[in-house]
């Protein structure tokens, strides 16, 4: 009886130290398996730009997005945006740290497709039911190329007129309506201009930041096409940047870059009460909504003598070809581009939503809080045009700006002559990129 038991006992303490270690085993491939923990968490790199509110947006979405994705990390990396982000990502591309995630916006669209930059999301949206429908067909169009989806719209704007309504009222000059033309903001554009102080400078002007492509295409010319061809030389064209001249030197009414440069940004100027008419999208509202006692609302931008037009800006996001975790980047862009997070950037009233409901269900989410007139956005779709994206359009338009610098300063004079230099220096700089880039 005691060898059994003694035996009895033995076999008992190996049984149960078998359990214990087949229970700590079994614990152990558990945790090493939790969602979120050691070695099976992935960290998708998510490039963006953006100002202050942009980065707090950002931080929402991402922290949001964690909340539902315990096993992914976001390591978010903002830039100053434009050619900053495009030498940000192409430098990571390079050194073999391509991003997961990143902001797609059109100067660079071409040249990225080309380049193989960006991964197709055409697999993706048909194996998770993802439907182009759901998107304003303009702007999923616009990331369309040779039928394939290259990214998906994070937000679209058309440039509108913020006006200061003190300004207007002090002035005795009715707000902007949809019938104003710019022979209008002229006319009642010289009211609205004051020297306050007496000293002989301009303190208020009537308007400022208004793109120049609104004012040669508002005179039917054309700026450039998808091949990079410029057509600033053009009759209509010429017209459209002498407009943009006489607001600033003739008229007087619209502060120059130059001297913007020297004081105060154009938002700035609106802010503070020196510009009555702040053309720009809808991304500065948040900063708007904190201002005290600062009345303002927003107003369809003027018509052309040929037509109506606004500009249209917009951007979206890609997921890099590059990725080593294409399938858990395309979750983060799905999350992004969706209602939840679509949602969100309409309510805070940053940035219009590319989704035909989720613009339409909240836009005039919280009536009580301005713009009031938020119809104008609507409206807008209707005659607003993108600049057309070609390849090269950074190098050409880097040059173009500071041929536009002698115009806004007062430094050319002759239109026809200026739109002539502009193109020739646009033909050659695209003929210098296309070398340098054959065979890419």
């Amino acid at each position: 009886m005691r060898r059994r038991a003694v035996i009895g006992g033995t076999i008992g303490a190996i049984v149960l130290l078998g359990l214990l270690l087949v229970s700590r085993a079994v614990n152990l491939r558990i945790v090493h398996f939790v969602p979120g923990q050691g070695p099976a968490k992935v960290t998708l790199t998510y490039v963006c730009w953006g100002d202050v509110t942009e980065q707090e947006l950002n931080k929402h979405w991402v922290d949001e997005f964690a909340k539902q994705n315990a096993d992914l990390t976001i390591n978010t990396v903002n830039t100053p945006g434009g050619q900053s982000t495009e030498d940000k990502i192409t430098t990571m591309i390079a050194g073999g740290s391509a991003p997961d995630v990143m902001y797609v916006w059109p100067e660079v669209f071409p040249t990225f497709v080309r380049k193989g930059i960006y991964a197709p999301l055409d697999p993706y949206m048909q194996r998770d039911g993802v439907q182009r429908q759901a998107w304003f067909h303009a702007l999923i169009d616009f990331y369309t190329t040779d039928g394939h989806v290259y990214g998906l719209p994070r937000s679209w704007h058309p440039y509108v007129l913020f006006y200061n309504k003190r300004l207007f009222d002090e002035a005795g000059v009715p707000y902007p309506k949809a019938s104003w033309t710019w022979d209008t903001v002229v006319r009642e554009g010289r009211r609205l201009t004051k020297d306050r102080d007496g000293d002989g400078a301009v303190d208020q002007y009537a308007i400022g930041n208004v793109p120049w492509e609104i004012f040669v295409w508002g005179e039917g010319g054309r700026t450039f096409d998808r091949e990079g061809r410029c057509y600033l030389d053009e009759p209509a064209a010429v017209r459209g940047l002498q407009l943009y001249r006489d607001l600033i030197w003739k008229w007087r009414i619209m502060p120059s870059p130059q001297e913007l440069q020297q004081t105060q940004s154009p938002q700035e100027m609106f802010e503070t009460g020196r510009l009555a008419m702040f053309a720009l999208g809808i991304w500065s509202v948040p900063a708007f909504r904190q201002l005290q006692e600062f009345k303002w609302d927003i107003a369809p931008m003027p018509a052309g003598r040929v037509r109506k037009v606004t500009q249209l800006v917009t951007a979206g996001w890609g997921v890099s070809a590059q990725s080593r975790n294409a399938d858990a980047a395309w979750r983060l862009v799905k999350y992004l581009s969706g209602p939840e997070a679509q949602a969100y950037q309409m309510k805070i009233w940053r940035d219009p939503s590319g989704l035909r409901d989720v613009f339409k269900g909240l836009m005039f989410f919280e009536p009580e809080k301005p713009p009031a007139s938020r119809q104008v956005l609507l409206d807008s779709i209707a005659f607003g045009q993108f600049a057309t994206p070609f390849e090269g359009q950074v190098e050409v338009y880097d040059q173009l700006t500071k041929t536009i610098e002698e115009l806004t300063s007062g430094r050319a004079e002759d239109m026809q002559a200026l739109g002539t230099r502009i193109r020739e220096e646009s033909d050659r700089i695209l003929a210098d990129y296309r070398r340098r880039n054959a065979g890419q």
